[in-house]
C-alpha cells in the first residue's frame, strides 16, 4: 500500500542516478566491439564511397588527368544522352519483367516444397544451387542454351513443334526478356527460402481454426497464407527491386549492351562511362541519379506495401 500522503504510485527506477555516457560504454563495451567491424566496413566502403562519388559527379575527371570543376553540367549531359535515356528505359523494363514474376514463381515453388513430401530437402538444395553458382558459369550455360542456331537447346525444342528458330540475344525485342529470365532462374532459389521461412512462421492454429469453419484449399491460401505473408512480401519486393535496378552481370557477360543498346542498363552504362571512356565525373552523375531512383522507389513501395504495420 502507498503510504499516507503519497501522491501517486512509485515510479520504478525513479531514484536511480542517470548513467553517464562513459558508464554506458564501459557497461556495454563488448557489444560495441562486436559491431565495430561492420561500422568500419560501412564507413570505409559505403559512406566514404558515396561521398566520393557524389563529389566527383561535379567534376570532369579521367583518372590520369587533373579534375576540373563542371558543376551540374555532368547531370545535364547525361539527360541529353540518348544512350542514357535508353538505359533508363531498359532498366525500368527489366524491373517490371523481373520483380513480379520472380516473386510469384518463387512463392509457388515455396508452397510446393513446404509440403511434407519425401525428398523435399533435396529439391530445396537443387533450387538453391543457381544462387551459389557464379554468373560467369551461368552465362556460359545459357549462351549454349539460347544459341541462335537450330541446334541450340531451346531452338531445337521449338523445332520439334514446328516453330522456327529464334535469334534470342541477337533479337532486339527478345534479348532483354531473355536476360530477365536468366536473372529469375539464378535468384529465385534465394527468394524461395525467404518465402519458406515466412510460411513456417504462420501459426498452424490459424489453419486448424479455418478448417473447422469449413475453409480449405485456395480459401486457406487467400485468407490466411497471403495476409500472413505480407511482411515477407514487402521485404522480397523491395529487395528484388533494388537488385533489379543494379543488374549488370548478364549484360556484361552475354550481350555487351546490345543489340543496338537494347540490353544496356544504368549500371552497365555507368561502367562503360567509367572504365571504357574514363569519364569518371559522368559515371558519378549516373550513379547518383540511380541512387535517387532506387531511394524514391523504395519509399513508394514502403508506403504502398505498408512496411512496419502489424498484420494482426
Amino acid at each position: 500500500m502507498a503510504s499516507i500522503g503519497q501522491v501517486g504510485p512509485t515510479v520504478r527506477g525513479a531514484g536511480r542516478p542517470k548513467e553517464s555516457l562513459w558508464a554506458k560504454v564501459r557497461k556495454h563495451g563488448i557489444w560495441y566491439l562486436l559491431i565495430l567491424p561492420n561500422v568500419l566496413n560501412f564507413l570505409a566502403f559505403s559512406a566514404f564511397s558515396w561521398l566520393f562519388v557524389f563529389g566527383i559527379s561535379f567534376y570532369r575527371w579521367g583518372i590520369v588527368d587533373a579534375k576540373r570543376w563542371k558543376g551540374i553540367q555532368n547531370y545535364v549531359d547525361i539527360f541529353g544522352d540518348s544512350v542514357f535515356r535508353q538505359a533508363l528505359v531498359n532498366t525500368l523494363q527489366y524491373v517490371l519483367m523481373f520483380v513480379l514474376p520472380l516473386a510469384v514463381f518463387s512463392l509457388v515453388v515455396a508452397v510446393l516444397i513446404n509440403q511434407n513430401l519425401r525428398g523435399v530437402y533435396f529439391f530445396r538444395a537443387c533450387y538453391y544451387l543457381p544462387v551459389v553458382t557464379t554468373m560467369a558459369v551461368i552465362a556460359l550455360i545459357w549462351l549454349y542454351i539460347v544459341r541462335p542456331t537450330p541446334d541450340g537447346i531451346i531452338n531445337y525444342a521449338l523445332g520439334l513443334v514446328g516453330i522456327a528458330p529464334k535469334r534470342w540475344l541477337l533479337d532486339a525485342n527478345l534479348a532483354l526478356p531473355v536476360l530477365a529470365t536468366i536473372g529469375i532462374w539464378k535468384q529465385f532459389g534465394y527468394y524461395m527460402l525467404l518465402w519458406v521461412a515466412g510460411l513456417l512462421a504462420i501459426p498452424t492454429e490459424l489453419y486448424e481454426a479455418a478448417r473447422i469453419d469449413g475453409a480449405s484449399g485456395l480459401s486457406l491460401f487467400r485468407h490466411i497464407t497471403l495476409p500472413m505473408l505480407r511482411p515477407t512480401t514487402t521485404f522480397i519486393v523491395m529487395v528484388s527491386t533494388i537488385g533489379a535496378f543494379q543488374m549488370f552481370g548478364p549484360t556484361y557477360m552475354m550481350t555487351g549492351g546490345g543489340p543496338i543498346y537494347r540490353t544496356t542498363t544504368l549500371v552497365y552504362h555507368l561502367w562503360v562511362q567509367a572504365f571504357e571512356f574514363y569519364r569518371m565525373g559522368r559515371s558519378g552523375a549516373i550513379a547518383m541519379v540511380l541512387f535517387v531512383i532506387i531511394f524514391a522507389m523504395t519509399l513508394i513501395q514502403r508506403r504502398l506495401l505498408r512496411w512496419g504495420e502489424s498484420i494482426y
